[in-house]
């Protein structure tokens, strides 16, 4: 399998790169991770509560990041991704993502303790 992105050279000239990588890895992966947080869950359940913070901070500091990269040019007013350049608005992009998926993770949380 690969992955397939564009790039542009120093000419501006779009060329088309193609990334191979092995799908398998990720499940490698994302089995021992599980291998290795499962069993700490299921000893200590209440670990469950900092998840979502944890994701909170993780998206402030993605935030944070794409936000210094405008302050380094003199831009102390901005909204939005407009004078980012593209990296620094994925970035910016993905904190908001994170704060969703936290605050809904709280709200969730938020349920499951007020009906126990």
């Amino acid at each position: 399998m690969s992955l397939w992105t564009y790039k542009k050279d120093k000419s501006g000239k779009k060329i088309l790169w193609q990334i191979d990588y092995d799908p398998m890895t990720f499940v490698f992966i994302v089995g021992l991770l599980a291998a290795i947080v499962g069993p700490e869950l299921i000893r200590n359940p209440s670990i469950i509560i900092f998840f979502p913070f944890m994701i909170l901070l993780a998206g402030l500091t993605c935030l944070i990041i794409s936000k210094i990269s405008i302050y380094k040019k003199g831009i102390w007013f901005s909204f939005g991704t407009a004078q980012m350049t593209e990296g620094y608005a994925k970035l910016y992009k993905v904190g908001y993502l994170l704060f969703g998926v936290s605050s809904l993770l709280l709200l969730a949380l938020f349920n499951a303790f007020r009906g126990t």
